[in-house]
């Protein structure tokens, strides 16, 4: 494998000379168009409709999100009540099971 890869012919897309004054001459440039402006059509019909709907609907998401949301300090509120709930509840099934 080595040998073939030893005796294959050079690839290579670069020119094998790369003297500075002979690279100069070979460059092109071209003048950019600055002045004139850039135009976009504006969409129109059914699919303006689609892509308002769609900006709608995106709004709506990020609102509901933002509203179910929690912060820590109301998770960490939530967890202790539903905590205390369950060592009530354990407490009252644990009266009720005791035999008298």
């Amino acid at each position: 494998m080595i040998e073939l890869l030893e005796k294959a012919p050079e690839l290579s897309v670069a020119d094998g000379n790369f003297l500075r004054e002979e690279e100069v001459y070979t460059m092109t440039a071209t003048t950019a168009a600055y002045g004139i402006p850039a135009r976009r059509n504006r969409p129109h019909g059914l699919d303006r409709a689609v892509m308002r709907l769609s900006l709608m609907m995106l709004l709506a998401a990020r609102r509901h999100a933002d509203r179910t949301a929690v912060g820590y300090e109301e998770h960490t509120r939530r967890r202790a009540v539903r905590l205390a709930t369950q060592q009530r509840e354990r407490a009252a099934s644990t009266l009720i099971a005791r035999p008298y």
